[in-house]
């Protein structure tokens, strides 16, 4: 899944970041209206199911009615295994990506009987990384999160402020980066771990 493949930090750090994705496929899913209903209510299926395991942080309920996808992060790898034990077991015939550490990921399908279709890895960030053009590293660890960009730099540092000064804490901070990212994908949890190197 390729809007969560770039997310930065250490390894450590990264132990408590993971993502799943279930999507329709276009051109299988919705030839028709009715194949698209369907589809739509597994969809909507897998997101009670994401829901059910408490992630860290889900596709507004808006979006999961109209998107061909539904999004949600977590902080566990053991949570990642729980939900593909379910995924699995209701066999909803959709496309299903776990995105987290590679060797992580591979022990948990393993454990639940999964052969991973295809894996993608990121090749990291290429050309002119000079740090007056690029943001640090732990604020490239907030804002990657979201493969949409919709956290910026700029908001990291506003926040980052507002906690220096007294005005919010990190809880709130974090869940305030979080909320721009309508797929779910921004994991509070290492927002958190973030800020608390920042401070």
């Amino acid at each position: 899944m390729t809007h969560s493949l770039h997310r930065k930090g250490k390894e450590e750090a990264l132990q408590s970041d993971y993502v799943i994705l279930a999507m329709r496929a276009a051109g299988i899913h919705d030839k028709t209206p009715e194949e698209k209903e369907i589809a739509r209510e597994k969809l909507l299926r897998i997101g009670e199911i994401l829901g059910q395991h408490k992630p860290t942080n889900i596709m507004k309920p808006l979006l999961q009615r109209f998107s061909p996808a539904i999004t949600a992060s977590f902080d566990n790898v053991d949570v990642i295994k729980e939900v593909l034990q379910t995924l699995k077991q209701e066999d909803l015939g959709l496309s299903i990506v776990a995105s987290g550490l590679l060797s992580e990921i591979q022990r948990v399908a393993k454990e639940v009987g999964l052969k991973p279709h295809s894996v993608h890895l990121s090749l990291g960030v290429f050309g002119n990384k000079k740090m007056e053009i690029l943001p640090s590293e732990e604020i490239l660890e907030v804002t990657t999160q979201c493969g949409h960009h919709c956290v910026s730099p700029q908001s990291v540092q506003h926040y980052v402020k507002l906690i220096k000064n007294g005005k919010i804490n990190i809880e709130e901070a974090a869940q305030a980066l979080a909320k721009p990212c309508v797929c779910g994908i921004v994991n509070p949890t290492r927002v958190r771990q973030v800020l608390h190197k920042l401070m």
